[in-house]
């Protein structure tokens, strides 16, 4: 929480009885609110070879202004120092850490900032036998009932499995989200029979708190396009803004999908044929997929996923196949 601080207490003797370090917390920001790097604590401390010494501990970085951290928990390090009389001090003074230093050591090899302005820009194909190493899926221990890279080549195939709200078997793909912002996007065939069948573009914390740009079918507009929310408390008669927006796609055509995130707003689009956008006409927060938002079930501090998904909740296990999926964070 934002409480955590990191105290350090010693002894000659393993069992006790220990000193508590007389100067306070040896790395905290708890009373320091606008600070970048919040939630810091669990630290270990470790000294190199060479004799120097570090400390290593877990935080957050709210999005500014907030106290919502949608990148999760994140690992940190500072440099220490020792006192005469022996006990750890932050080397570049106080308990607060800096938000960002650089560490040289003897042995390990020189590490290059990159620009503060450079954008990275990763390309997922599907041509490989094995899913790229970035993507992660949930909780089952056999992955062949949800996806396959082998099916058709070129895709990947997602089963349809259970609701998007599951606590069960999903078919959900993902990556984690890096940046603040960030652009991602993906092109998928699928063509649902009924509404109980959808695939799409999915920003997810857990299921209970995701926004999703599917692909499904219904009696009144047919094949469509539409949004689905769920803001941390699962209502069975939630009626969200976005509710009754559907767009109407063409049958039988690879459809692209986009989503834009920019801190707390995110906004997906959709496209026919990948140069042409279409912006979907609703602006949704982002920040609620974060440890610290919305009523429901929260705190895994596993930050906010971004990736693919399909469901059949008739259980004819309905495929969609993805031809790629491209992350760029800014």
């Amino acid at each position: 929480g934002y409480e955590h601080v990191v105290t350090v207490a010693r002894s000659r003797d393993l069992e006790g009885p220990y000193e508590v370090d007389p100067a306070g917390p040896l790395v905290t920001a708890r009373y320091s609110p606008e600070h970048p790097l919040q939630r810091t604590g669990h630290g270990d401390i470790v000294r190199t070879p060479g004799g120097r010494l570090f400390i290593v501990f877990l935080c957050s970085r709210p999005l500014p202004g907030t106290r919502r951290s949608p990148l999760g928990r994140e690992s940190a390090i500072q440099e220490l120092v020792e006192t005469d009389d022996g006990w750890f001090r932050l080397k570049s003074g106080g308990p607060l850490p800096l938000p960002e230093l650089e560490i040289d050591l003897d042995g390990t090899g020189s590490a290059k900032r990159a620009p503060a302005t450079e954008v990275e820009v990763i390309r997922y194909g599907f041509d490989s036998d094995e899913l790229p190493d970035d993507f992660q899926w949930l909780r089952s221990p056999r992955p062949e009932r949800l996806f396959s890279l082998r099916e058709r080549p070129g895709n990947l195939r997602l089963h349809g499995r259970e609701s998007i709200g599951s606590f069960y078997e999903q078919a959900l793909v993902a990556r984690r989200q890096t940046h603040f912002r960030f652009r991602a996007e993906t092109a998928l065939e699928f063509e649902p029979a009924h509404f109980q069948q959808m695939a799409g573009l999915v920003c997810y914390y857990n299921a209970s708190k995701f926004h999703y740009l599917y692909v499904s079918r219904d009696e009144e507009v047919g094949k469509h396009l539409a949004v689905m929310s769920c803001e941390g408390e699962i209502l069975l008669d939630a009626v969200f803004p976005e509710y009754g927006n559907r767009v109407a796609v063409p049958e039988g055509q690879k459809l692209h999908l986009r989503v834009d995130v920019d801190g707390a707003r995110l906004v997906f689009s959709w496209s026919a044929d990948g140069d042409a956008w279409n912006e979907f006409p609703v602006s949704l927060d982002a920040s609620l997929l974060s440890d610290e938002a919305g009523k429901g079930e929260g705190a895994q501090f596993t930050g906010a996923f971004v990736g693919i998904c399909c469901q059949d909740m008739a259980g004819t296990g309905r495929p969609a196949d993805f031809r790629y999926f491209c992350y760029e964070g800014r």
